[in-house]
Parts: structure tokens; C-alpha cells; sequence
């Protein structure tokens, strides 16, 4: 068991989301850096479905009441057990009793703690991911605050710490152009591919908001409202576009101009407000061999922890 002593600024239970009930209007939620949750879920020896927790910026503190080996991967904390300093993204032993500290970020916007056996909360339709917008999954469908105490997975038998480097982040993101960019005007056309957008302070875990130019429809569209997933860019009348995250809802009217790549929507989890990225236009098939360059990416570190744990 866990007990969070310093909540942080909004730390939730993640898994890697509930799929299968779009249809009934249930996001997917789940960690928005799907790679660093995997990442850590992999040097604890945990499948890459086990929930752990995401925090999002702030410092957090934990008390341990069992031994426990973890990792922390994503946004680049100072860890600390007592006064002793750990490295980030490195497999370590912390013995019951004592307390994990987490202070920053130094970079990056979203961090994932895994736990070896993993957090152990109720499934909610198949998940343990929570979506505090409808108060359902992870620990009472909240994000967690002082005196919760959580339930950990069985130990699991690890011998020594590892560690991974984490890929690099650039503020490039690759997008495909969507259903409705040729409705746009051909300067907006250009200003949202050649753009460096801002992301806004009103960005969470259902949407990254975007200021800079205004993107022009040709002429007024009046769409009914339609399916869409995490990734799709839609264009409220604002005119500033709204990149939809794991939490953000399942149909909508607004005109879609691109979707983001699932290679990279990791990138927009680790931007924080006030920095800036550009979109990269990609065909299909780019967007493919992205996906399977972070397929090969798991493989060989699977590979690599499996030889040395």
C-alpha cells in the first residue's frame, strides 16, 4: 500500500485506457504519454497495461508501506527517498516506511510513477484509467489528495535497479491533414502548417489549446456532429485550434483540419503552456512508419531489460 502524503498539482491513476465504448460516448482516457507509462511499466516488470500514476507538474510525496521497486519516466522530476537522490528513469528499491519525494518539473509537463504488481484500483468497464470529468475508474474517480492510500499489485521478484534513456522531444508534431482542410482558406491552409502555435494555459488532459493566427473557413459550414478521436484538430469559431487529448469527448461539430499522428501525441503531453510547437505534415504511410519505428523502439529495450535484470 501507498499513502500520498503531497498530492501534487493533479495526479490521476492510469492505465493505457478503456477502448470499446466510444459508442456509448466513454473517452478512452489513460496516460496521455502512452511511451513513458510503458517505459515504466517495463523496467518494473509490469505488463504495459498496469496502471501507474501521472502527475502533472508540482511536488508529490508518497509514503511506502511495503518494499517496492519503481521508476519514474516522462517529464524530468528530482526523486528523492529521504534525502537520497535518485536518477531518473532508473529502476530503484524503496523499503517500507519510507517516503518518495517528487519536486518539479525541470522539463517537460507529465511524469509517470510505476510500481512493481502495479496500482491496484477497481477495473471500470476493462480499466483502471481515471476520467474525472465523469468521476468514474482510478481511485474514486478523482485525482488523489492527502491521506489517500492505494493498493498495490503482488511484489514482483527483481534483483537489481536499471535504467533506460528516454527519446528525445522536439517540438515538431507530425499530422495528417483532415476531413475538412480543404475548406479552409488557402492562407489559413498555410499559416496552420508553417505556424509556431502556442500552447494555452486552458489546455488539460480533454484538449491542448492553441493560440496564434486565426485559421478562415472558405465560407460558413454547418456539420453535424460526428465522431472523433484523440489526436483530431478541430477549429471552434474562435478560429484557434483545439488539439483533442485522451480525455477529450467522443463527437463534435467543429471542422477537423489535421489529426495528430499516434506516434506523437505523446509530444503534446510533455509541452508545457507558454512553449510553442509546429505541426509537420506526413502522408499515411509516414504516419505508419512512425508508428512502427516506436514498435521497434519497446522491442529492443524489452530486449535489453529482459538481458539485464
Amino acid at each position: 500500500m501507498i499513502e500520498v502524503l503531497t498530492p501534487g498539482f493533479h495526479t490521476t491513476v492510469q492505465d493505457l485506457g478503456r477502448t470499446g465504448y466510444r459508442h456509448l460516448g466513454v473517452s478512452v482516457s489513460g496516460a496521455l504519454d502512452r511511451q513513458a507509462l510503458i517505459l515504466a511499466n517495463s523496467l518494473v516488470g509490469n505488463p504495459d497495461n498496469a496502471a501507474g500514476l501521472e502527475l502533472t507538474a508540482g511536488t508529490f510525496e508518497l509514503k511506502f508501506y511495503r518494499d517496492a521497486w519503481f521508476t519514474l519516466t516522462g517529464a524530468n522530476y528530482e526523486i528523492k527517498i529521504g534525502s537520497r537522490e535518485i536518477w531518473h528513469g532508473w529502476r530503484n528499491n524503496i523499503k517500507a516506511g519510507e517516503t518518495l519525494s517528487l519536486r518539479g518539473p525541470k522539463s517537460g509537463m507529465r511524469a509517470y510513477l510505476a510500481i512493481d504488481g502495479g496500482i491496484d484500483v477497481p477495473l471500470y468497464l476493462g480499466s483502471r484509467s481515471t476520467l474525472t470529468a465523469a468521476e468514474l475508474g482510478g481511485h474514486q474517480g478523482r485525482a488523489l489528495k492527502v491521506g489517500d492510500r492505494i493498493s498495490l499489485g503482488n511484489k514482483l521478484s527483481i534483483s537489481k535497479p536499471i535504467g533506460a534513456v528516454q527519446r528525445g522531444y522536439s517540438n515538431e508534431i507530425r499530422a495528417l491533414p483532415g476531413p475538412e482542410m480543404a475548406q479552409f482558406t488557402q492562407q489559413s491552409r498555410k499559416v496552420f502548417w508553417s505556424s509556431q502555435w502556442q500552447l494555452s494555459n486552458d489546455s488539460n488532459r480533454m484538449g491542448a489549446r492553441l493560440t496564434g493566427e486565426v485559421l478562415d473557413l472558405t465560407q460558413e459550414l454547418n456539420l453535424n456532429s460526428h465522431a472523433v478521436m484523440p489526436g483530431s484538430i478541430q477549429v471552434p469559431p474562435s478560429g484557434q485550434p483545439i488539439v483533442l487529448l485522451a480525455d477529450g469527448q467522443t463527437t463534435g461539430g467543429y471542422p477537423k483540419i489535421a489529426t495528430v499522428i499516434e506516434a506523437d501525441l505523446w509530444k503534446l503531453a510533455q509541452t508545457r503552456p507558454g512553449e510553442q510547437l509546429q505541426f509537420i505534415h506526413v502522408s499515411p504511410n509516414q504516419a505508419e512508419d512512425a508508428n512502427y519505428e516506436w514498435q521497434q523502439y519497446f522491442y529492443r529495450l524489452q530486449r535489453s531489460i529482459d538481458a539485464n535484470s
